[in-house]
Parts: C-alpha cells; sequence; structure tokens
C-alpha cells in the first residue's frame, strides 16, 4: 500500500497542476515533502504536491519501491542490475498507477495536469510508471533514474525528461546512460531531452529542482485551459537496445 504526504498548493488556491516526487532507495515521502518541498513548493504555487512512500518497507522511515537487498551488495553486476529493474519494477508502476488516477480525481484534475517526477530509484518508477500509463500525464522528469532502457511496456509517450550530474559516470543511471535514453526516446518518436549538470554527483540538487519547475511550467502551463486525456496511444516497442 502507497503511503501519501502532499503539500497544498502555496498560493491557497484550488490546485492547477499535481507534480508526484518519488524518492530515492532507503528515503521516504516524507523526508521529500520536507526537502524537495520546501523547495518546490515556492517555485511552483499553483501545484499539488505529492510525496509517496514506496511500498517496500526497509526500516522506521525508510523505503525501496521495488526490493533491492538481495542484491544491492552486488553493485558491480550492472547486468544483474539492470534484470532486478526490468522484472520488479512494473508490478510497483501498476500500483502508483492506481495511485496517480485516485489522486487526480481527488483533485478534480484531469491525467494531463500531472507531471510524474522522481530521483534515483524513484527516477526509475517515474518513467516506468509514466510510459505505462494507458492515459498520458503531462510529463515524465527522471533525475539520476537507472536502467531507464528496459521499460517492459510502452502505453503513452509523454514529454519526458532526464536529468543526470556530470559526475555520475555509470551507464546503470549516471550522465552517459541518461544522455544514451534520451536517443533511444526519440527514435521512439518521444519529446525527449537530457540535461547534464555540471560538477554534480548523485544528487537531487537544488539545479535539479529548479529544471524540474521549468519542466513542470513548460509541460502543464499556469492558467491554461486543461485538454481532454489522450486514450488509445497506440503501442511501442518496449525498450530492449
Amino acid at each position: 500500500m502507497i503511503h501519501d504526504y502532499s503539500r497544498d498548493p502555496e498560493n491557497g488556491k484550488k490546485p492547477e497542476t499535481l507534480v508526484v516526487f518519488m524518492h530515492g532507495y532507503g528515503s521516504s515521502g516524507d523526508l521529500m515533502r520536507q526537502y524537495v518541498g520546501d523547495q518546490l513548493g515556492p517555485m511552483l504555487p499553483d501545484a499539488k504536491l505529492h510525496f509517496p512512500d514506496a511500498p517496500v518497507q526497509m526500516g522506521f522511515n525508510n523505503h525501496s519501491w521495488f526490493e533491492l537487498r538481495d542484491v544491492i551488495d552486488r553493485q558491480d553486476d550492472i547486468g544483474l542490475l539492470r534484470r532486478t529493474a526490468q522484472e520488479r519494477a512494473p508490478a510497483t508502476a501498476a500500483e502508483l498507477n492506481d495511485y496517480i488516477t485516485k489522486i487526480a480525481a481527488e483533485a478534480g484534475l484531469p491525467e494531463n495536469r500531472v507531471v510524474i517526477a522522481g530521483f534515483s530509484q524513484g527516477g526509475t518508477m517515474a518513467v516506468y510508471t509514466g510510459l505505462s500509463r494507458e492515459t498520458e500525464v503531462a510529463g515524465v522528469f527522471a533525475i539520476s533514474g537507472g536502467a531507464l532502457d528496459l521499460v517492459p511496456e510502452i502505453k503513452s509517450k509523454p514529454p519526458v525528461k532526464l536529468v543526470a550530474g556530470e559526475l555520475e559516470n555509470q551507464h546503470y543511471s549516471g550522465a552517459p546512460h541518461a544522455v544514451w535514453f534520451q536517443t533511444v526516446l526519440k527514435a521512439q518518436e518521444f519529446r525527449a531531452e537530457a540535461e547534464i549538470i555540471t560538477g554534480q554527483k548523485h544528487d537531487a540538487s537544488p539545479k535539479s529542482l529548479e529544471l524540474l519547475r521549468d519542466f513542470v511550467v513548460k509541460v502543464a502551463p499556469p492558467n491554461t485551459p486543461v485538454e481532454a486525456p489522450k486514450n488509445g496511444t497506440k503501442p511501442y516497442k518496449p525498450f530492449q537496445l
């Protein structure tokens, strides 16, 4: 079961946009509500921010989006990490999609006013969740997500932005992976962009949150009429390059 933490719009009005931000491995929605919410809330005053807890409990206020404890000591085995994400993330993505449908309905907003975002393992889940939805969301934003190219079933193609630190050099979730995955998305006719932050390591930095703000404003501009949701998107090939 996914537990939700949220922050109402800073302007005190009904939200025009929902931003769902998923934490990294071993963190929590409550911590993200404080760290990310304190920075992002004033930058997006018309947005309601949601920070769900991942369903796998690891300890007090420590969570994981899919089980990794059995492989966490084998970080050098990139193939194992990639297979683990491919095999385990889709089940959590289905649960997240039910949760997103629920909070959008509660806010009275169509799903093209929803942006799905996340950091690290949460960035992985943002991509897996957003691309597996039957109804297209406004956009997907991933900071240092891993094994993104192994999404097994693509049902919609929202705009995607991939952010990583210049000093993240691993090909599982770092800068090379983000740039490469952008080319994979574009080959599938996605509206995709990758941005590498100079001097940054594996971090949901203030700069990355500024980029998230810019992305939200671009894909779900404030004070604009909402559009009817896009259903029945043609199927896309799995990413297995």
